[in-house]
């Protein structure tokens, strides 16, 4: 029988035996146990699905699962109620109550943002007054990003797919950073073992390079007196410490810490998650403040602009009734149009999008309402599960096996009278909407999103 520590480079198992001392038995053999169950819910759609569930104590909406159901046939998790979510990575609430315990408005970058739990984390933190710019640079990943940023139904969020470079010239404009930076994932040798494959001592050189590349850029958008939160799934000195101490060559310096007992380590700049010590995953995060007399040097000369945003604003009367007819407040918002594609803007992130879609590339932003074609207006996905929608729509109850046809992209013809739109709910919760004929029921579920798994599906 092959010893923990043998699955593990050697490399690795020196540096945690020198980090852990004693606790490197009880590390190691952590490694072998079953990864901890967890999900944060959506304050926006709470169910009481999971709120007698334990409770993660450094997340308000963050529980643990006793085991792993099958997630892919649980509805409310296609309707956004919930976020799969890793434990330690919640700890990102406390810093957020640490900086801004008021709530106050204010615009936040998430740098490195795929596949979104921070930001999904992010918005349901932030009040609806405030501005979430959400990026990531990879094409597949930051479609996984806008599907989790449309269940969870918020619409003060712009998502963008830009290089870190990018954003430099965005002088002075985020109260908040987050850059969850892209590492070496030691973090995650539990729950994916493809990471003990790819790990080795140059893979830590070159995530320390791209790391601090990522920082120096996203450091000229960060206002002074701004705050700039780290964090990393590693237990790597020169990706997490040592990384936060060269930062401070750049008019940062770590900002006081919220006290924790949890059984979490502080290090010297900040806070390391242990799989033997809590009930979650390695996870590093720290927290430093922009000095209010900073550096002066400018890099915008050397970034390619867009010469113009290629939305408008629209005064299509069919664009402007779908507004009407289907959002709550619909004078909170301004209606822009792409191609004959209608977004819902609110009105007072309206000169933000403006400013950003001039030199950002948005891959979605507010409400997308959905798109004309022909006499008709087809309602998008991302407005069914819009927490913005009218509450008196049309819609039809699902049973679970209705449902899970439904979000298979399955032909449906539930009991209703009404013909038309409607929306598919189950529990309650929207998932999607129906056109219904005199003869037949269209699906509107994203054939991209439908579910593919076959199995059991009476117990999500």
């Amino acid at each position: 029988m092959i010893k923990a520590e043998e699955k593990y480079p050697q490399e690795f198992t020196q540096q945690m035996k020198a980090t852990l001392g004693d606790e490197y038995p009880s590390f190691v053999e952590s490694l072998d146990t079953p990864p901890p169950v967890s999900l944060r819910m959506n304050p926006y759609k709470l169910s009481e699905q999971f709120q007698k569930n334990e409770k993660i104590t450094w997340c308000e909406g963050g529980r643990y699962l006793p085991e792993r159901p099958s997630f892919t046939f649980d509805p409310l998790f296609h309707a956004g109620s919930y976020y799969v979510q890793e434990a330690s990575s919640m700890f990102l609430e406390q810093i957020w109550q640490q900086i801004n315990p008021e709530n106050k408005t204010v615009r936040v970058l998430d740098m490195c943002a795929a596949p979104g739990g921070k930001s999904t984390h992010l918005l349901s933190l932030m009040s609806g007054d405030s501005l979430l710019v959400s990026n990531e640079v990879i094409s597949h990943r930051n479609k996984v990003l806008q599907e989790n940023i449309t269940k969870w139904g918020t619409a003060n969020c712009i998502v963008t797919q830009n290089k870190a470079e990018n954003f430099s010239a965005l002088q002075n404009y985020f109260d908040i950073i987050l850059v969850d930076a892209p590492c070496s994932g030691e973090g995650l040798f539990r729950k994916d073992k493809a990471a003990i494959e790819e790990w080795d001592e140059k893979n830590v050189a070159m995530c320390s390079l791209r790391q601090k590349e990522i920082l120096r850029y996203a450091l000229y958008s960060l206002k002074p007196g701004g705050f700039l939160i780290y964090s990393t799934c590693t237990y790597e000195p020169d990706e997490n410490d040592h990384i936060i101490s060269w930062l401070n060559e750049f008019s940062l310096s770590p900002f006081p810490l919220p006290v924790v007992k949890d059984n979490i380590v502080k290090t010297n700049h900040g806070y390391q998650f242990f799989p033997h010590r809590v009930k979650g995953e390695g996870f590093y995060i720290s927290l430093l403040k922009k000095e209010e007399t900073t550096y002066s040097e400018h890099l915008s000369n050397n970034v390619k602009m867009l010469q113009h945003s290629p939305y408008r604003q629209t005064n299509n009367t069919k664009l402007l009734c779908a507004g009407s007819d289907f959002l709550s407040s619909a004078d909170d918002f301004t209606f822009i149009e792409k191609k004959e594609l209608l977004f819902a803007i609110p009105n007072h992130l309206f000169n933000d999008f403006q400013s950003l879609s001039s030199q950002l590339y948005i891959r979605q932003a507010g409400i997308f309402m959905g798109a004309v074609k022909g006499k008709d207006f087809i309602p998008s996905h991302d407005l069914a599960l819009s927490v913005h929608l009218k509450k008196e729509l049309p819609s039809v109850e699902l049973s679970l096996e209705q449902a899970i046809a439904y979000l298979r992209c399955e032909s449906i013809f539930p009991l209703t009278d009404h013909r038309g739109w409607v929306l598919a709910r189950y529990k309650g919760f929207n998932i999607g909407w129906l056109k219904i004929m005199e003869s037949r029921a269209n699906n509107y579920y994203p054939k991209e999103w439908r579910i593919l798994k076959q199995g059991n599906f009476t117990k999500a």
